[in-house]
């Protein structure tokens, strides 16, 4: 009797320690498992975290470019053909206005390209202006920089995507800006 309850018990040992070999199988293949979705979940949640930064590095370069056709119009507006004319002519007028015929495109770019925003390359940035022939009085090549005259600036920034994985091209963003010189 003692015999077999001795096999007994070995059978149900036996059995136990099967079970519990399969439980522990089991659990190492649902371990796995988890990491591997872990790892997916988390690859398009990183890539959504980077896509919603870029998209904002995106609209900060983009009002950059337009606060500088801005600042770059109205930079070029205050210092018209009469602007040394209307503050008496000294020598200190003359620089403030950029010459005694007005600004050139040459300084509304250098001004505009001495903005430096953080994150912003001013080497990249690409400033056009001109002085369109709008107006009575505006066609002369000399008049065209006179007061009553308009003025465009046109500023273009290339912006590169940072997400990594994905190579966007380089988006140029572009701004134009036009107001009447005042001076």
């Amino acid at each position: 009797m003692r015999a077999e309850r001795a096999t007994e018990m070995r059978m149900d040992t036996f059995r136990a320690d099967a079970e519990a070999l399969r439980t522990v199988t089991n659990r190492a293949r649902e371990r796995g498992s988890a990491v591997i979705e872990f790892a997916l979940a988390s690859m398009i949640f990183l890539g959504f975290v980077f896509a919603i930064i870029d998209f904002g590095r995106a609209l900060y370069a983009y009002e950059f470019v337009t606060y500088a056709a801005r600042s770059g119009t109205r930079y070029a507006m205050v210092r018209g053909s009469a602007c040394a004319q209307n503050g008496g002519g000294t020598s200190a007028v003359i620089t403030a206005c950029g010459s005694s015929t007005g600004v050139s495109a040459a300084q509304v770019q250098t001004f505009v390209q001495g903005l430096n925003l953080p994150g912003i390359n001013p080497s990249t940035i690409s400033v056009t202006t001109t002085w369109p022939d709008v107006g009575a009085g505006c066609s002369d090549s000399g008049a065209r920089n006179g007061p009553g005259c308009p003025v465009l600036v046109v500023v273009q920034y290339p912006y590169q995507s940072t997400i990594p994985f994905f190579r966007i091209t380089t988006l140029t963003l572009t701004a134009e800006s036009e107001m009447v010189i005042s001076q």
